[in-house]
């Protein structure tokens, strides 16, 4: 497993659910979201990270290309937990939640499926 992600699992105690409120059915599923992409000058550390599994990171990347508007509503609530440096607290899952449970039922309308 990449060293950064089990630096962040430590420092935002990541271990059950993921930063898009998905449960993690193991470790070895998280990976490392860019939440400012490296091809507009995003940077490869922890400060540029958010950890979904893959589920997840299929996901917000499907709403980069469908949702942007929430695409970058999420990426910022990413950007503020992760300056934070602590786990994600109940607020900030009240703050996304409602946004990815709208996007899923627009999906679900749409018989649109991500694997």
């Amino acid at each position: 497993m990449n060293e950064d992600i089990l630096e962040m699992i430590n420092i935002f105690d990541t271990r059950d659910i993921d930063w898009m409120g998905n449960k993690i059915n193991s470790i070895s599923d998280l990976t490392r979201h860019h939440i400012k992409k490296k091809q507009y000058d995003g940077e490869d550390s922890i400060n540029n990270y958010a950890l979904l599994t893959s589920y997840s990171h299929h996901l917000i990347h499907y709403f980069e290309t469908h949702y942007f508007k929430e695409y970058n509503i999420i990426n910022n609530l990413f950007l503020n937990l992760n300056s934070t440096k602590k786990p994600p607290t109940k607020e900030y899952y009240d703050n996304i939640l409602p946004i990815i449970k709208k996007i899923k039922k627009d999906m679900k309308n749409r018989k649109v499926h991500i694997n």
